[in-house]
């Protein structure tokens, strides 16, 4: 692998950098061995790393589930003798029904009841929460041992089944709208009133490498941010720029950010 540590050798992160290794031995191995090979869940910016680095090998790659409305997603990796594959034989959607009518369930809910199985974050992808349930993506090879063994989240009792991809309910994340308005579209300001915090700590946060853009560590205070940029921010969540809606009199920014909850 040393001849594609170009590749990634740039990448500050070690969770990041590890995970693009993973995947590119996985790519190795589905061309070594002629077998269909599928990854763990990963994020945009990591699937972007990796195409490059994957085509330098002789296979063919897809990203599953298809849908733009899902952000977590495998790499499957197959030799070009297959023409095509089957996305459902690799990842599984397991809904989850919440059975009890007096307290709703969300997605903190339902990701920690799985993880509380030992289960591997980068084994699931997207959770889309509903009233009564949520369908979860799965590697498939976990996909019985959760159903098996999960029959309570919390004090709630639920029923769980394996349902196909093309008839997951997908859906946008849920969140609430903030809108804040600030001097500036530089990051350290944006993460100020976002995480409410003063612009010296924000400062602070970006520059300790507690804040990623579009998945990828931002440590320069003053990176402009723009529409549709995900800012993750430890220990807060997630905030995405929705739209930029106004400027006021005294010059500085109406913007609509969405928190996803």
């Amino acid at each position: 692998m040393k001849d594609f540590e170009k590749y990634y050798d740039f990448i500050k992160d070690d969770e990041t950098k590890n995970t693009v290794k993973k995947i590119a031995d996985k790519a190795l191995q589905a061309s070594k061995n002629y077998v269909p090979v599928v990854t763990e869940f990963t994020n945009p910016y990591v699937a972007e790393l990796c195409s490059p680095i994957i085509r330098n090998f002789d296979v063919k790659f897809e990203l599953f589930p298809s849908s733009e409305l899902c952000e977590r997603k495998v790499f499957i990796l197959y030799p070009d003798y297959l023409e095509e594959i089957n996305e459902d034989d690799y990842i599984t959607t397991i809904r989850i029904r919440n059975k009890s009518k007096f307290k709703k369930l969300n997605h903190k809910d339902y990701l920690g009841s799985i993880m509380s199985l030992g289960i591997d974050r980068n084994k699931t992808g997207d959770i889309f929460v509903y009233e009564d349930f949520a369908d979860v993506v799965v590697n498939s090879d976990i996909a019985d041992y959760i159903i098996y063994n999960m029959d309570l989240i919390g004090h709630n009792k639920i029923e769980t089944e394996k349902v196909k991809l093309e008839n997951t309910l997908f859906k946008e994340q849920e969140h609430v709208i903030l809108n804040i308005t600030s001097s500036s579209m530089r990051l350290d300001s944006i993460v100020k009133h976002v995480a409410n915090k003063s612009r010296e700590e924000a400062a602070n946060m970006v520059r300790g490498g507690a804040v990623k853009v579009n998945f990828r560590e931002e440590d320069k205070i003053s990176q402009e941010v723009k529409d549709d940029d995900m800012i993750s921010i430890s220990k807060f969540g997630r905030f995405k720029i929705s739209r930029l809606s106004g400027v006021t009199k005294s010059g500085k920014y109406k913007i609509e950010v969405k928190h996803y909850v």
